[in-house]
């Protein structure tokens, strides 16, 4: 059989099983299947538990007992989709496209990943550390595995993430982080009508704290600032004693995103109304995946090996997080949408383009004697 034949079948192992981020017992069993493939090839494979919440994770060594790596090799191995979808959508073939639940987010790329390793040059693999890493919960926020992708990548040169490249086939080389920040204004009610003077409106001074935190947007920076949420009052009638504004926060680095986050907490500390009092909290945090000198070099070199498997690289700045911002924290270069690519993620018309698995595979074998 052909590479492809062989990985096309893998894949429906790994598609027609229920994988949904809950069903711990579904995800360990896409672990198990990989760590089986990467015994085969006589690379050392450990199921990792982070915890009752989730699958087990799998850390895969070329190198049994490393305790540094040249570089990590990411996908995740959870899916959106609830029990009994893969019984019901099974993996199917229509023409150039495959389906089924995660074929392409993000299975295509979690066995991309084993492939080119299979495929790598001895030599190559004598010179490197390489560790794939494959996570249970990343649709649900990597909750209990990001502490462990950004403890390993502290221990790593550079990071591959293996999402699904976009549609048209492009990678990603760099990705805003995400900040969510909740403000609550308390305030006092009272009559709108009979005493409105003896109240202390919270939701007036919400909405002029939401108005001079939008205006922290910068397009220029590419720092955005979106009062998504606010949520106040119990009636027309009644001054509002209570009001939240949740605000998301974008920016392309991380010392953007900490100048944001002070100029947030400013805001949310000044008085807005007399008598209303404000408390702030953040929510969320995901570091930034920056475009920077060392990702431009990593970036090039993902170019050439492109080219040497007979076609062109095309990237994009994306402003979602992945995990791979879990991992650029700690400073090393990290790209983005390295799998093959696909789209209509996480609905019943996800697909994936055949015609990327195998120069995708290539491109990796072929960075991997340039690293």
């Amino acid at each position: 059989m052909t590479m492809l034949n062989d990985y096309l079948k893998d894949l429906a192992e790994l598609v027609n099983r229920d994988a949904g981020t809950k069903n711990v017992a579904g995800v360990t069993s896409a672990a198990e299947v990989m760590k089986r493939h990467f015994e085969s090839i006589g690379w050392e494979a450990e199921l990792v538990d982070l915890g009752p919440e989730a699958g087990r994770g799998l850390l895969c060594k070329n190198k049994p007992g490393s305790t540094e790596c040249d570089v990590i090799f990411n996908a995740h191995l959870d899916t959106v989709f609830p029990d009994g979808t893969a019984a019901s959508r099974p993996f199917s073939i229509d023409g150039d496209h495959a389906h089924g639940p995660g074929c392409s987010d993000c299975k295509s790329g979690v066995l991309a990943i084993f492939y080119a390793c299979r495929l790598a040059r001895k030599e190559d693999l004598d010179r490197l550390s390489i560790w794939c890493v494959f996570n249970p919960d990343e649709e649900l926020g990597s909750r209990c595995s990001k502490h462990w992708l950004t403890e390993l990548a502290g221990h790593a040169k550079a990071a591959l993430v293996f999402e699904a490249a976009r549609a048209g086939g492009q990678l990603v080389r760099s990705r805003k982080g995400v900040a969510t920040y909740k403000v609550t204004f308390r305030g006092l009610s009272a009559h709108a009508g009979n005493n409105p003077w003896d109240g202390r409106n919270a939701n007036v001074a919400a909405m002029r704290f939401a108005l001079a935190a939008y205006d922290l947007c910068d397009r220029e920076r590419g720092t955005t600032v979106n009062p998504g949420l606010v949520n106040g009052g119990t009636g027309s009638n009644i001054i509002s004693d209570k009001c939240e504004v949740v605000c998301d926060l974008r920016y392309w680095n991380d010392q953007d995103g900490d100048e944001l986050e002070a100029a947030i907490k400013a805001l949310a500390e000044k008085t807005w109304v007399e008598g209303v009092t404000n408390e702030w909290e953040r929510i969320s945090y995901s570091p930034a995946m920056p475009y920077s000198p060392d990702t431009k070099a990593l970036v090039e070199k993902i170019d050439a090996a492109a080219e040497e498997a007979g076609f062109k690289a095309e990237w994009v700045d994306a402003g979602g997080g992945s995990d791979g911002n879990h991992m650029a924290v700690q400073g090393i270069p990290v790209v983005d949408g390295c799998g093959p690519a696909g789209g209509k993620f996480h609905t019943d018309q996800e697909f994936l383009r055949i015609d990327t698995i195998e120069e995708r595979i290539h491109m990796i074998v072929n960075l991997i004697k340039r690293l």
